[in-house]
């Protein structure tokens, strides 16, 4: 890459006062692999003109497409993957971004913008957006005239790939040019029109959306990002557990009213059990736990479950009543997502429970006991009725909904929850099952005990380098060290530049393919420092304390109002180890909140369970504006030896 001025290359050891460069001089920076870039005090971008609506264009999904032309939901860019060694090579790949604010003169890097094929660096030159709110900020280069300020209001994206144009004519220099697009309707577009271009036919390249990973289904649903297709819960039962093994009471046994043809299923056990009901479409639906098969008797014993968009009611037909109307306790807004409700009752307690989120006692909306009298009536309840939207003919008038709902049965009541603590057999006491503080490995699936056992002796500081946790602490603290600088590097990848909302991944050995990334991973927490509020691909995962402590904070589900939840939050310390399954544990941050301590290290490993057929390979998180939810591609700052020969460096030239 080099710079030109009147047609004659600069090099490094020319003057600029040799060559007559003043304030507003143009320079052409050229960089033989990519188109050209212009400098006039600045470094400006060559980028589609995207003030110009009638570049932008309508079109509608392929089913054909290459890998390289597939979208996510959000912000897209695109460009010329230059790789001649590549797949792609010559071709426009598409460069999912998601749902964030994007500055074109900062943001592309070779995490970013990369051919989604050969992963090598790819400048972007247009940009498509779909299922997504977006507008964009900017300032263009105008021939013979003052650079112009231009913006545009929310504009609406549905579900179709809308795209700008990159012929060379509508290339043009940006000094500034900044995205956004988000999931949901902004507020302040209340006013403003949605995007209604009409559909264009074009190349199946050009109008691909991501491929699913799973076979296509003869059902209504629209195709989806591999987001959407990860989250889509199983139409199956779930396998048995292992003898010994915990289930912690979440429903296994699938139910399918329509393919049933009944609105009424039994209950596993008399008088207890645990039913989650999982829908994308956000409909109104009538729940009952009830002792008489027809839910019309009026001599039943009963206990009733309403929600919609207004308020939800806890009640028994003995008169009792629970109701809200808080926004996190009622159907949730049809958002795309799956929002799960679940209600749980043991009539040897009394105790009735409803929740939203992960089925668990501290995330119940309603926890009631009733009387003793209550408690015989409850024992005999045997039978589970549905009812959608207030009509009983569901089956035939609502047929189109079904995949958009989920329903599971679990013979086991919610009771205690889940002790979020593994430890090893010989420091099991009775004291640990009795007030479920922790559990032994054998209580967890044989994913995360072959996790456990893999970690358990890990250690950082060894013989032969016996101070690599002080070293670490040293490498943070000074502006030299490795460990700043990254961090440093680091700051903006979860939204607006924060240097605390930085931690490192180092990595030990490659990415399988059997879980999110890599499978071992050594995260570095400095003192202060934070993670979003993300989730784990729905994988298996032990996490393990090595080195100081972190505060753990647990979400019901990752959603934009996530912070409105009171979170359960456990102090984990160093050799303590806890643990996630896809339906427990799934949405947190960590938090080292020492701010004058030294640093927190962490040990995490993850895998896929053998049930999961999508792989999904990406966290979701909260960006940091708390607008949108980001998808991380998590990978690594470094490999572990690598890092360690680092620190030895660092150790014996800076910190000796």
């Amino acid at each position: 890459m080099y710079l030109m001025f009147n047609g004659e290359q600069l090099d490094e050891e020319d003057i600029v006062s040799d060559f007559d460069i003043k304030a507003g001089s143009k320079l052409e920076l050229v960089d033989p692999t990519v188109k050209y870039r212009k400098f006039t005090g600045f470094f400006g971008l060559k980028f589609v003109d995207v003030s110009n609506d009638k570049n932008l264009n309508r079109k509608e999904w392929s089913k054909t497409a290459p890998r390289w032309r597939r979208a996510r939901h959000g912000l897209c860019l695109e460009g010329e993957c230059k790789n001649s060694k590549c797949e792609a090579s010559g071709r426009t790949v598409i460069m999912p971004i998601g749902y964030k604010k994007f500055d074109m003169s900062s943001d592309p890097s070779e995490t970013t913008t990369k051919c989604p094929v050969c992963k090598k660096y790819v400048p972007p030159v247009t940009c498509g957006f779909n299922n997504c709110w977006w507008r964009y900020d900017g300032v263009k280069d105008c021939q013979n005239a003052p650079p112009e300020s231009c913006s545009s209001g929310w504009k609406r994206a549905d579900d179709a790939y809308y795209h700008f144009k990159d012929e060379q004519n509508e290339i043009i220099d940006w000094r500034k040019l900044i995205f956004e697009a988000i999931r949901e309707h902004p507020s302040e577009a209340a006013s403003e029109e949605s995007v209604g271009l009409e559909a264009s036919t074009g190349q199946p390249e050009e109008s691909a959306r991501f491929a699913s990973r799973q076979p296509q289904t003869t059902s209504k649903l629209p195709q989806m990002s591999a987001a959407a297709i990860a989250a889509i819960p199983p139409k199956h039962s779930f396998q048995p557990k292992e003898a010994g093994v915990d289930g912690f009471a979440q429903p296994d046994k699938f139910w399918c009213p329509w393919k049933s043809n009944l609105c009424k299923n039994n209950l596993t056990i008399k008088g207890q059990g645990t039913v989650s009901i999982m829908q994308q479409t956000s409909i109104p639906f009538k729940l009952r736990l009830s002792n008489k098969e027809d839910p019309h008797d009026r001599d039943a014993y009963s206990i009733m479950l309403s929600i919609n968009e207004n308020k939800v009611v806890l009640s028994t037909s003995t008169g009792q009543t629970y109701e809200s109307t808080d926004q996190l306790h009622i159907l949730q807004r049809d958002d795309g997502n799956w929002h799960r409700y679940w209600i749980s009752f043991f009539e040897t307690d009394g105790n009735i429970k409803y929740g939203v989120g992960e089925i668990r006692p501290l995330f119940a909306v309603f926890s009631i006991n009733v009387s003793e009298n209550e408690r015989k009536l409850m024992k005999e309840v045997y039978y589970l009725h549905i009812e959608l939207n207030n009509n009983d003919r569901m089956l035939t008038e609502l047929d189109e909904f079904k995949e958009k709902f989920r329903f599971y049965i679990g013979k086991d009541p919610v009771v205690y929850d889940p002790p979020l603590f593994v430890v090893p057999y010989n420091q099991y006491y009775t004291v640990h099952a009795t007030e479920h503080i922790a559990i032994p490995p054998s209580k967890l699936e044989k994913t995360c005990r072959d996790l456990y056992d893999s970690v358990i002796n890990f250690e950082l500081n060894t013989k032969d380098f016996s101070d690599l946790t002080r070293v670490i602490d040293e490498s943070i603290k000074n502006k030299k060290g490795w460990c700043h600088k990254k961090l440093t590097e680091k700051a903006n990848h979860f939204g607006k530049p924060n240097f605390k909302a930085s931690y490192l991944r180092i990595t030990l050995g490659n990415r399988e393919g059997s879980a999110p990334g890599h499978t071992y991973v050594v995260e570095v927490w400095p003192a202060g420092h934070f993670s979003p509020i993300h989730n784990h691909s729905n994988a298996y995962a032990i996490i393990r304390v090595l080195y100081g402590g972190i505060l753990l904070k647990l979400y019901p589900a990752l959603r934009l109002n996530v912070i409105q939840y009171k979170p359960i939050e456990q102090f984990c310390r160093e050799g303590q180890v806890t643990w996630i399954l896809p339906n427990l544990n799934q949405t947190h941050q960590l938090k080292h909140v020492d701010p004058n301590g030294t640093c927190c290290i962490t040990i995490q490993c993850y895998a896929y369970g053998t049930e999961d057929q999508q792989h999904y390979e990406y966290f979701d998180y909260l960006t940091s504006d708390e607008q949108s939810i980001g998808h991380f591609d998590p990978k690594s700052d470094i490999d572990f030896k690598d890092f360690v020969e680092v620190m030895r460096q660092e150790k014996n030239n800076i910190f000796h």
